[in-house]
């Protein structure tokens, strides 16, 4: 099935109004990056007083440009915007951009009106206005103004905010999490979340779907996309408190509405609602790398019996919970540890504990029927090498994709100091989600457990 947002998310052919010779200039930037995109497409540059930019010639008018018109990005004063919006209109253009800002958000609800009047009896698709556009990783387009290149993944991110959508892509490449698309959506007078949700849940290069949302426009039709898609939705809804819900209303010009009832309406439509981006990135990290849990009792393995209780409460208080591991597993983990050390739930392998204990206690809670989830943590303590950690994880993760009854959630923690941090690098380019406190851990696992059970409920 095609979507009708194909056309927006893979045009053929580009249009960009405000295309300028100037650097300093978001039309020549935007111009730019789709230019050098690893991206083929005819690309025509919009300006009256040129001949030529980047080396491509220009034309005066959208309507001079020859042919059809897959996708126009306007970037100019918002006083002119609805002279181009027409323009566009009168050449049947499918799908438009709009960069510029100066409307809602600043309280011209006068002028955001006559856009939305503009296109109403039109079938052409409108994004924003006041957005950065967007970068499309799967194919290697860069529709936006924005300097930043993600790595190519499975988590599409909606912004609200465009200087947050950015900094995501930056935030994405330092936890070594790969998008497929990010896209700024602004004040919303057309394309909407619920229209991009619907999108990326038929798009095969897509896995996770996140949103920083700070307003929804039809909440009805917001719930019923989340709820209809059969992928994980995970959703930070800003404007939480009365100062949060102002600061939303002066920045796109959005009402940010009940925290309770947004709460309340994600979790029935099988979202997950995140407190901050942190915790967004962590979620879908664990959600793109992970099998979700097929229940909330996890295992936790540690050299550390300090960072185990940590975790038990960080699990505990977030709705998971710590059994007793079984007899077999019991007898198992028993033949390892040290005299002194009986077998419980967290796992204490001891300060000395090296990749033998840590495989075999990983082995033997994959293989255990009272456990969804594991948790492995290390403390630097001084005594074994953080490599051995690294490993031992490297390995059961090898070992559970060879296994069918091995399909549960691998999760790691770790505390110390510079000589973990080349090796949680290597954790985290091999997918591995690995954190750096007890309760982003506990979270991440809570969102595989989320997911496990919004797979069960659409499966009855």
């Amino acid at each position: 099935m095609v979507h009708e947002l194909d056309t927006f998310f893979k045009p053929k052919t580009i249009a960009v109004v405000g295309a300028s010779r100037d650097s300093r200039k978001i039309g020549h930037a935007a111009l730019k990056n789709i230019l050098i995109s690893d991206y083929q497409c005819k690309l025509y540059p919009i300006n009256p007083k040129e001949e030529t930019i980047l080396g491509l010639k220009c034309y005066k008018k959208i309507s001079q440009v020859p042919g059809q018109i897959d996708l126009v990005l306007i970037s100019v004063p918002a006083i002119i915007v609805p002279t181009i919006l027409k323009d566009c209109v009168e050449k049947k253009v499918q799908n438009v951009i709009i960069i510029s800002s100066g409307f809602g958000e600043v309280d011209n609800h006068e002028l955001e009106n006559e856009l939305k009047e503009i296109i109403k009896k039109s079938k052409m698709r409108v994004l924003g206005p006041n957005v950065m556009g967007y970068k499309n990783a799967s194919i290697g387009l860069d529709a936006s103004f924005a300097y930043g290149t993600p790595r190519k993944g499975n988590v599409a991110l909606i912004s609200q905010s465009g200087a947050l959508g950015i900094g995501m892509i930056y935030l994405a490449n330092n936890e070594y999490m790969g998008v497929s698309k990010i896209i700024g959506v602004g004040n919303k007078i057309d394309i909407d979340d619920d229209d991009l949700i619907d999108y990326f849940a038929q798009d095969p290069d897509t896995k996770v779907i996140g949103l920083y949302v700070e307003a929804v426009k039809n909440g009805r039709k917001f719930m019923n996309s989340i709820k209809k898609c059969d992928k994980p939705v995970l959703v930070v809804k800003a404007g939480r408190s009365k100062a949060g819900a102002r600061a939303t209303a002066s920045h796109t010009g959005s009402m940010a509405g009940s925290n309770e009832i947004y709460t309340a309406a994600i979790k029935q439509a099988g979202g997950i609602r995140c407190r901050d981006l942190v915790e967004l990135f962590d979620m879908a990290k664990a959600l793109t790398g992970q099998p979700p849990a097929q229940g909330n009792k996890i295992g936790i393995i540690t050299n550390g019996g300090g960072l185990g209780i940590l975790l038990t409460d960080a699990c505990e208080e977030t709705g998971l919970t710590i059994p007793k591991l079984s007899t077999k597993t019991y007898k198992e983990i028993d033949k390892i540890l040290p005299d002194l050390i009986k077998p419980n739930n967290p796992v204490d392998l001891s300060a000395d504990a090296g990749f033998f204990r840590y495989e075999l206690a990983t082995s033997a809670l994959l293989e255990d029927p009272n456990i969804d989830g594991i948790i492995v943590a290390s403390v630097h303590g001084g005594y074994a090498r953080p490599e051995e950690f690294t490993g031992a994880i490297l390995k059961m993760i090898r070992e559970r994709k060879l296994h069918e009854a091995y399909k549960k959630p691998i999760i790691a923690t770790w505390v110390g100091g510079r000589e973990y941090e080349d090796l949680v690098i290597d954790l985290k380019a091999a997918g591995v989600p690995i954190y750096p406190s007890s309760w982003r851990t506990a979270r991440a696992m809570f969102a595989l457990y989320l997911e496990g059970e919004r797979i069960k409920r659409e499966k009855k």
